[in-house]
C-alpha cells in the first residue's frame, strides 16, 4: 500500500503507476497509455490548489499552450483533462536525469562539465526559450530541475507551470526559484520579460562553468535581494581555469537591467561559443589570485608585471626586520652591551638580487636580498655570518636576543596574497601544496576562507570537537555546506552562526563573500568550535584523515585541504 489514492487509477487513456516527483503545486506520475502502449508522464494539480479557480485555470492553460507546440527541446503534451475535479495533463515520458542531477554527479567527481556539453545544454535551452518567446510565452522558472537530459542525449525544457502568456497578465503570487530568478522578476512577478528567462539561463551557464550559482543563502528572500542589489562574483575568480573571454559574456547575461542583456538565447549562445574559441590569456598575465597554483611565482620568472610585488614584499619584510632588530639593539645598549654588526637578508633562492640600505646605529649597515615565495630574515655578526636558511613554516617568527656577538634569526614566510589579513594560525604540514584555508571563530560563529589554490569540493571536510581523552564530542560535516554550495572559491568564506546568539565575528577577510551560510540552533550537535568544559581542541579531517588540531581558545587556525 502506497497511501497515494492516484496509484492504480486510470484517467482517460492513462493508468497511473508510480510517483516520479512533487513540485510546489503539482505532482508528476509515471503512467502507461493503455491504448497506444507507451509510457507517459501525468502531471496532476495538488489537492489544496484545486479549489483555487485562478490557479486551476492557469494549470489548464499551460497544457493548452504547450500542447500546440512542436519543438525538439520542449516536452510534448499529449492530452489535458478535468475528471471529477482532478486537473491533469499527460506528456511524453523522458527517461533520463534532470540537469541538476547531471551537475551534482559531475561535482561529486571533482570537476566541471566539458565545454562541449555546456554549449550543447545551453543551446538546447536557448532554442526552446526562443521558440516559446516567439509564441508570446515567458517560462519564468528556468532552472536545472526543469531541464531533462534523456538517456539518448536529448535535452528537453519542461514544466511551464508558471508560464505567462504575455497577452493575459500575471497572478503575481509566485516568481520562480530564487537562485535563478531575474532581478525584475524578484521585485514583482508580473514584471517578467523574455530577458528574464535569459537571465535564468545565464545563471545556469554560470553554474555549469564554475560549479556554483552566483548568489546563495539559506534564505530565498536574501538570495532574491542579492540578485537585485549585488554584482555577480567574477566567474574567472570562482573558476581560474575558465577562459577569460567567457567572463564578459556571462556578466552581460546577468546584467541587472534587462535591456543590457542579450536580445535572444541564440545571441547569448553564439557569443559564448565565440568566447570559448578565443585564445586563452596566458596564465602568467592573469591577476595573482587567479593563478592555478597556491604558490606565488618564482623570482626567476618575475617580469615587469610581478616586479612591483617583489619590491613591495621586500619593503614589508625589511621594515619588520629593522624594527625588531633595532628594538633588540636598543635594549643591548641599555645594558651596556656592544651591538653586533647586522646583515638583514630576505631570500629564498640563489637568484635573488641584493639591495643595500645603510642606516646609522653605531655604523650599522644592512643589505637586503629579495625573492619569492618564501623568505627568511637573519642578523649575524661578521665572525659567524652564514648563508640564511629558508624556513618551511607557513607563517612563523622566532627571535633570540643578542648578548654580545650572538645571532638573531627571524623566519617569516610571505602569505599567498599581499592583500590578505595578517594571520597567525596553527600550521599543518599536510598537503601544503594544495588549498589553504584559514578559520576564524568565537563563541557564537565560525568562518573558513580559502586563501590559495583552485576551488574544489567542500563536502569532504569534517570537524570534530575532542575531549581531554581525544574522544569525539561533536561533529560537523561539510556536506551541510555542500547542499548550498558544493565547491570552495578563492577569497570567499563558508560560515556558521549560531541562531539568535549575536556577537558574530564576521571577519573582514570574508568581505561579505559567503559561499554557504548556516544558522544552527544552540543545541545543534554540529557546533564544535565553542568553549566547553573538558574540551580545548577540535580537529579538521579530510574524509577520515586528520589534518590538524586547532586550539579553541586561539580563535584562528589554518588547514590545507586536498
Amino acid at each position: 500500500m502506497t497511501g497515494d489514492p492516484l496509484i492504480g487509477r486510470q484517467v482517460a487513456n492513462y493508468r497511473i503507476e508510480r510517483l516520479i516527483g512533487r513540485g510546489g503545486m503539482a505532482s508528476v506520475y509515471y503512467a502507461t497509455d493503455i491504448r497506444l502502449n507507451r509510457p507517459a508522464a501525468v502531471k496532476v494539480i495538488d489537492a489544496h490548489f484545486r479549489e483555487k479557480e485562478a490557479y486551476a485555470a492557469r494549470f489548464v492553460q499551460e497544457a493548452r499552450t504547450v500542447a500546440a507546440w512542436r519543438h525538439e527541446h520542449i516536452v510534448q503534451i499529449y492530452y489535458a483533462g478535468d475528471e471529477d475535479g482532478l486537473y491533469y495533463f499527460a506528456m511524453e515520458y523522458i527517461d533520463g536525469k534532470t540537469l541538476a542531477q547531471v551537475l551534482s554527479d559531475q561535482a561529486s567527481q571533482g570537476g566541471f562539465l566539458p565545454v562541449a556539453e555546456v554549449l550543447r545544454y545551453g543551446r538546447a535551452i536557448a532554442s526552446a526559450l526562443d521558440y516559446a518567446h516567439g509564441k508570446g510565452v515567458i517560462h519564468r522558472d528556468v532552472k536545472p530541475l526543469n531541464v531533462l537530459v534523456a538517456s539518448d542525449g536529448r535535452v528537453v525544457l519542461t514544466d511551464f507551470g508558471l508560464a505567462l502568456d504575455t497577452s493575459q497578465g500575471s497572478l503575481g503570487e509566485v516568481f520562480g526559484t530564487a537562485h535563478y530568478t531575474a532581478p525584475e522578476q524578484a521585485r514583482r512577478s508580473n514584471a517578467a520579460v523574455t530577458q528574464s528567462d535569459l537571465y535564468s539561463l545565464g545563471v545556469i551557464l554560470y553554474e555549469m562553468l564554475t560549479g556554483v550559482v552566483p548568489f546563495d543563502d539559506p534564505s530565498p528572500t536574501s538570495v532574491a535581494l542579492q540578485h537585485i542589489t549585488l554584482p555577480p562574483p567574477s566567474p574567472c575568480q570562482v573558476n581560474p581555469r575558465l577562459n577569460p573571454a567567457v567572463e564578459p559574456v556571462l556578466l552581460k547575461a546577468l546584467a541587472k537591467d534587462p535591456v543590457e542583456r542579450f536580445p535572444s538565447g541564440e545571441a547569448l549562445m553564439d557569443a559564448l561559443g565565440t568566447a570559448f574559441q578565443a585564445s586563452p590569456q596566458p596564465m602568467s598575465s592573469l591577476p595573482l589570485a587567479l593563478e592555478p597554483s597556491p604558490a606565488l611565482p618564482q623570482a626567476s620568472h618575475a617580469g615587469r608585471s610581478t616586479g612591483w610585488l617583489l619590491w613591495l614584499g621586500a619593503a614589508v619584510f625589511l621594515c619588520l626586520g629593522i624594527s625588531l632588530v633595532a628594538a633588540i639593539v636598543i635594549a643591548n645598549f641599555g645594558q651596556g652591551k656592544q651591538p653586533a654588526s647586522l646583515k638583514l637578508t630576505l631570500t629564498s633562492s640563489p637568484s635573488a638580487v641584493p639591495v643595500s640600505l645603510p642606516f646609522t646605529t653605531s655604523s650599522l649597515a644592512a643589505s637586503t636580498q629579495v625573492s619569492l615565495p618564501s623568505a627568511s630574515l637573519t642578523a649575524t655578526s661578521p665572525a659567524s655570518a652564514k648563508p640564511p636558511a629558508i624556513s618551511p613554516t607557513p607563517i612563523h617568527a622566532t627571535a633570540t636576543s643578542l648578548p654580545g656577538n650572538e645571532s638573531m634569526t627571524l623566519s617569516p614566510t610571505l602569505p599567498p596574497s599581499l592583500t590578505s589579513v595578517p594571520l597567525t594560525p596553527t600550521p599543518t604540514l599536510k598537503y601544503t601544496d594544495r588549498r589553504r584555508f584559514v578559520m576564524y571563530y568565537n563563541e557564537t560563529s565560525f568562518y573558513m576562507i580559502q586563501l590559495s589554490g583552485v576551488g574544489d569540493l567542500i563536502a569532504g571536510v569534517n570537524f570534530e570537537r575532542l575531549d581531554a581523552n581525544g574522544k569525539v564530542r561533536n561533529r560537523f560535516s561539510g556536506n551541510r555546506w555542500a547542499k548550498y554550495s558544493p565547491s570552495s572559491v578563492l577569497n570567499a568564506c563558508f560560515r556558521l552562526e549560531i541562531s539568535g546568539a549575536g556577537n558574530y565575528l564576521r571577519p573582514l577577510a570574508c568581505e561579505g563573500k559567503y559561499m554557504a551560510s548556516l544558522n544552527p540552533e544552540p543545541n545543534d550537535p554540529g557546533i564544535f568550535w565553542t568553549p566547553e568544559e573538558g574540551s580545548t581542541v577540535f580537529q579538521v579531517l579530510w574524509q577520515n584523515e586528520e589534518l590538524v588540531r586547532c586550539e579553541i581558545a586561539a580563535g584562528t587556525c589554518e588547514v590545507y585541504l586536498p
